[in-house]
C-alpha cells in the first residue's frame, strides 16, 4: 500500500558560489551559509537563497541553514520555515535526468520566522549537518547500486539477444569480459553500501564507510551505465533503449551530498588524521 504524504520536508545544504552583499565569496559548500538571519526579539529575519534543492518545488516546510552569527563551525543554526505563513520563492532548476524529481532554488526577503521554530540550540547545527550525510551518503550510493543493477541487466539481456558473426554477442569473449566486470563492481558496490547501513543500525558513525559507499557505488553506477550502452552498440545512444536513460542518470550520481573528490577527501582525513580540505 502507498502511504498518503500531506506535507513535503525540504532539507536544503547547498548555496550557490555567488557575491554576497557584503562582498564576500561564498561557495557552493555547507559552510558558510549563502542565507543570513538576524535574531529581533520573538522572530528571526531570514535573507538569502539555496540551490540544488530536492523537492524544492513540492515542499511546503523548509528547514534551513541559517547563518546567525560570525563563529565559522558554531555560528549555523536550523530554522524550520512554513511555506504557507512565511512564504519563500521556488524556481525550478532543469536538469539532464532525474527530472521527475524537482530541484529548485529558493530565494528568501527578510521572512519573519518564531525563534520558536528554531531547532535544537542555536548555533548547532553543524554536527548534525555532517551526520545527516553519513545517511544520506548512503541513500544516494543505494540509488546508484539500482541505477547499475538495472543497466547491467539490460546489457545481459541484450547480449543474450543480439546475434553477430553467427552467436549471441555474449559468447564474444570481449563482450563476456564487460559483463564480469560490469556484474563484479555492481556487486561490491552493494556490499559497501550494506556495510554502512550495518553501522548505522548498530547506532556507530559510519563517515569513512559511507564515503567509500558513495565514492565506489556512483563512480561504478557510470561505468557500468556507459559499458552497457556501448554493448547495444548504435542501439544504446536511441531512446527505444533504457540504457541511453540510465547513462544520463548515472553521470548525475556523483554530484549529490558531496562529489567523488569530496568523498576521497573524507576517506583520506579518516585514514590520516589529516585534513586536506
Amino acid at each position: 500500500s502507498i502511504t498518503p504524504c500531506r506535507s513535503l520536508l525540504d532539507p536544503p545544504t547547498n548555496q550557490p558560489g555567488e557575491r554576497s552583499k557584503h562582498g564576500s565569496i561564498l561557495s557552493g559548500n555547507l559552510c558558510p551559509s549563502r542565507v543570513n538571519s538576524q535574531r529581533k526579539s520573538t522572530h528571526w529575519i531570514i535573507s538569502g537563497e539555496k540551490t540544488w534543492i530536492s523537492n524544492g518545488a513540492y515542499s511546503d516546510f523548509l528547514i534551513c541553514l541559517c547563518r546567525t552569527s560570525d563563529d565559522p563551525r558554531d555560528g549555523l543554526t536550523q530554522i524550520l520555515i512554513d511555506r504557507r505563513e512565511h512564504g519563500y520563492e521556488v524556481r525550478g532548476i532543469d536538469k539532464i535526468a532525474f527530472n521527475s524529481q524537482s530541484t529548485a532554488q529558493i530565494f528568501l526577503d527578510d521572512v519573519r520566522v518564531p525563534v520558536a521554530n528554531t531547532i535544537g540550540e542555536e548555533g548547532g547545527a553543524l554536527k548534525r549537518t555532517l551526520a545527516h550525510f553519513e545517511k544520506s551518503r548512503a541513500f544516494v550510493a543505494m540509488q546508484a547500486v539500482g541505477l547499475a543493477r538495472r543497466a547491467l541487466e539490460e546489457a545481459v539481456a541484450y547480449a543474450k539477444g543480439r546475434r553477430q558473426h553467427g552467436k549471441v554477442i555474449a559468447g564474444h569473449q570481449l563482450i563476456a569480459a564487460m559483463l564480469a566486470e560490469m556484474a563484479t563492481q555492481v556487486d561490491a558496490a552493494r556490499l559497501l553500501v550494506h556495510r554502512a547501513a550495518q553501522l548505522f543500525d548498530a547506532g556507530e558513525r559510519a563517515e569513512m564507510e559511507a564515503a567509500m559507499a558513495k565514492y565506489f557505488a556512483c563512480e561504478a553506477a557510470v561505468t557500468v551505465a556507459r559499458q552497457a550502452v556501448q554493448i547495444h552498440g548504435g542501439n544504446g545512444v536511441t531512446r527505444d533503449f533504457l540504457v541511453e536513460k540510465l547513462a544520463r542518470e548515472a553521470i548525475v550520481c556523483p554530484i549529490p551530498e558531496g562529489t567523488t573528490q569530496i568523498q576521497q577527501l573524507i576517506i583520506a582525513r579518516a585514514l590520516t588524521g589529516v585534513a586536506a580540505f
